[in-house]
């Protein structure tokens, strides 16, 4: 098992240190991934304000899909949750998760998605309960793109393509485009682009770095296909978050803005990254004409009341028309916001904390 303790760097002030306490964190993800850049600050601080962090990566200690019930019996205090992975304890997620293509960035659909799960819906945090976890805010990828070995220059390209998607609300666009779905997890990326069981991988630019898939895929369409959102970054034990002082809830509180924030921030940068070497890897860059964004947006619109059927029929979630309405609502405030901030980071922790988490009762996650 890999096992790490992080020194202190920086310090938050909180008018003198907190009592010692011990803080297991577990991630599934790696060392070099988003999630690892956002936690650092964090642990960073715990660990100079008392705290005894043991972080476990790479699903050393919880892998993916045992982390809600890892988290919740408490073999980790800490840790991150993916909640397409968990449809049936936690149905609104689902209907957060199939708003990806409405996102216009990460930063927006990342703000969006806290501040409706934290402030506008009382059931999803219910949802959080039931399982003994506590929700403290989320990050979001980078937007997904076309990832492929043949090149994808307008929308009858795609028919007849094998393609692996990374979620259900992409299942129905490719259904929508004629393409053939193709269900491997994501560390059969490579081999399916390089065997020829894929032809198109979704996935944001970055995955060319991560997968390594520019040895396997040369083409690169930067058509808009959404974000992936619908996440719990900080989710908590319940016990052991109420057996924590107010001085300590305090200061993981404080610092929840800016884990997501970073992780999210990090996204970016990694699709930047990955652009820059793209000519170094031999790898084409396409940008989608006008008639695959036109036929993207219709979809995305023609989409809507189907999220809103399956809302109500596959998951039992109420008022979702209501629900969808409020998540369109936040998603172009965030995107304002965003505009208005440049997507700066320390202007979006300053919002993600006015706007949000300074807004949660003192006693959030006690009752």
């Amino acid at each position: 098992m890999k096992f790490t303790v992080i020194t202190a760097l920086t310090t938050i002030a909180l008018g003198g240190s907190v009592q010692a306490q011990d803080l297991t964190i577990s991630q599934w993800t790696g060392p070099k991934h988003p999630v690892a850049t956002g936690y650092a600050p964090l642990i960073a601080n715990l660990t100079e304000n008392g705290f005894n962090v043991q972080q476990f990566e790479g699903g050393a200690l919880l892998g993916a899909k045992p982390a809600l019930a890892g988290i919740g019996d408490g073999i980790a205090d800490m840790g991150m949750l993916a909640m397409t992975y968990f449809p049936a304890e936690f149905p609104n997620a689902q209907l957060v998760a199939d708003m990806g293509l409405a996102t216009p960035n990460n930063l927006a659909a990342m703000g969006a998605a806290i501040e409706y799960n934290l402030l506008e819906c009382p059931e999803c945090l219910d949802e959080y309960k039931a399982q003994n976890t506590l929700y403290l805010g989320t990050y979001s990828t980078a937007p997904y793109t076309i990832i492929s070995n043949v090149p994808i220059r307008a929308t009858s390209d795609l028919a007849g393509k094998k393609v692996r998607v990374p979620g259900s609300l992409w299942s129905r666009w490719a259904q929508k485009v004629g393409a053939i779905e193709v269900n491997v997890p994501s560390s059969e990326m490579f081999e399916g682009l390089d065997k020829g069981a894929l032809d198109i991988a979704i996935q944001a630019p970055g995955a060319f770095q991560s997968y390594q898939l520019w040895d396997a895929a040369k083409f690169l369409t930067t058509l808009n296909l959404g974000t992936y959102h619908s996440l719990s970054l900080m989710t908590t034990n319940r016990d052991w978050w109420a057996g924590l002082t107010d001085e300590q809830r305090t200061l993981i509180k404080s610092q929840a803005a800016q884990v997501s924030v970073d992780a999210t921030i990090a996204y970016t940068d990694a699709d930047s990254v990955a652009l820059s070497q793209l000519d170094e890897h031999g790898v084409e860059l396409i940008e989608p004409s006008d008639e695959m964004n036109a036929d993207k947006d219709a979809f995305v619109a023609e989409d809507l009341p189907v999220i809103v059927t399956n809302a109500e029929s596959a998951y039992g979630v109420t008022d979702a028309q209501a629900k969808v309405d409020k998540l369109q609502a936040l998603i172009d405030k965030w995107a304002g916001i965003v505009e208005e901030t440049g997507g700066d980071r320390d202007a979006m922790i300053a919002r993600l904390n006015t706007d949000v988490f300074d807004k949660l009762p003192t006693d959030y996650g006690m009752n």
